[in-house]
């Protein structure tokens, strides 16, 4: 009796044995099972067990947005749905940036615009409150660099769309003044026939154009080679349809602008001199591109009927009306119909088939 109970108690403590064996086993075999079901990194599933996170997460597609949050112990709980509409970008400091961009309110699209779009410009929204990035979206020359200009340019504009906004802020209009502008060398003056000069971009006080030429209607009236050869053939074209104008102020140096400004200044004012003389520097007639014209009744400006001629045909020829009338707003000078610059056939072309300034339309297509 005694030895069968002992030979009980033996089978008893064997079966007691192999069963912890077996449900040891089972338990190392689950969790290898377990982590090997797992998309993501020993790390990131690590820390998703530790969050009690791991069937929520392996339940949905893998995110590497998701694994990098994990991985740099980042991932914030309240954001876990908006994590997965959220394409993973190698910014630097990527999850940093996109808790950052959360925490300001920003959504998943806004979110997946700024990194592809603006990577190393995000320091510029993280600065300041939620805006609508999106609304800038579909704006070609939307630069994130002036975006508080954008704003505070719309709060005092509000009859503007946002898309003219932008084009007049990079053109400088809400500006006073000349606290900034682009100065060119004199490599880029020289070999750049389409360049804007305008109260934002200055020309070296010193750049003279190598190849002037005197024009046929006066020998002291100069413009560089190639726009003096298109100006004969715009004032041949001009004589055949009965409009008939003549030259009378093409180039003109820094130090023959510096006197005239100066000049205009004495007698009305800065403020005054500003809305229709360029300072010196500024000015296209230093360009060696620029010509103002006057119709053979006039003695400094074009009759109605020669001013519609010239934005009708002028551009066939290279030339475009720079400061037209009702643009005052846009180029900051007053109309003048008798000021003509000299672009190239194809680009005055486009410049006029565009119904846009020049300003406008370098800061759009140019840029």
């Amino acid at each position: 009796m005694k030895k069968g109970l002992k030979i009980f108690l033996i089978i008893l403590l064997i079966i007691l044995i192999l069963s912890i064996i077996v449900i040891t086993t089972l338990k190392i075999f689950n969790n290898d099972d377990l982590e090997d079901s797992s998309n993501y990194s020993k790390t990131a599933t690590s820390v998703m067990k530790e969050m009690n996170l791991y069937d929520e997460i392996n339940s949905k597609e893998y995110s590497k947005t998701i694994e990098v949050l994990l991985e740099n112990n980042k991932l914030k709980e309240k954001y876990l749905d908006e994590y997965y509409q959220i394409n993973y970008s190698n910014i630097d400091d990527f999850s940093n940036t996109i808790n950052n961009l959360l925490n300001k309110n920003y959504n998943s699209d806004e979110i997946n615009y700024i990194t592809e779009n603006m990577s190393e410009d995000i320091n510029i929204l993280l600065n300041m409150e939620h805006i609508d990035i999106l609304a800038f979206k579909n704006i070609s020359n939307f630069d994130i660099n002036n975006i508080e200009r954008y704003l505070n340019y719309q709060e005092e504009n509000d009859d503007y769309d946002l898309a003219t906004i932008v084009t007049y802020v990079n053109i400088g209009l809400d500006r006073e003044g000349y606290s900034e502008y682009t100065e060119y060398t004199e490599e880029e003056a020289q070999n750049d026939l389409t360049i804007l000069v305008n109260k934002y971009h200055k020309l070296p006080d010193d750049y003279e154009p190598d190849d002037l030429v005197a024009l046929s209607y006066n020998s002291n009236y100069y413009l560089r080679s190639e726009a003096a050869e298109a100006f004969e053939s715009l004032t041949n074209a001009g004589i055949l349809d009965g409009v008939i104008f003549y030259p009378f102020s093409p180039y003109r140096s820094y130090e023959t602008q510096e006197v005239l400004y100066n000049r205009y200044v004495a007698r009305d004012g800065v403020k005054a001199a500003d809305t229709y003389s360029a300072r010196p520097g500024f000015s296209e007639h230093q360009l060696g591109l620029a010509v103002d014209v006057r119709s053979n009744t006039l003695n400094d400006n074009l009759t109605p009927e020669h001013y519609e001629w010239m934005l009708d045909n002028s551009y066939k020829y290279g030339f475009i009306v720079r400061y037209p009338k009702g643009k005052q707003h846009i180029t900051q000078f007053m109309e003048e119909p008798w000021h003509l610059r000299y672009l190239g056939v194809e680009l005055a072309t486009k410049v006029h088939d565009s119904g846009l300034t020049y300003d406008e339309y370098y800061d759009l297509y140019m840029k």
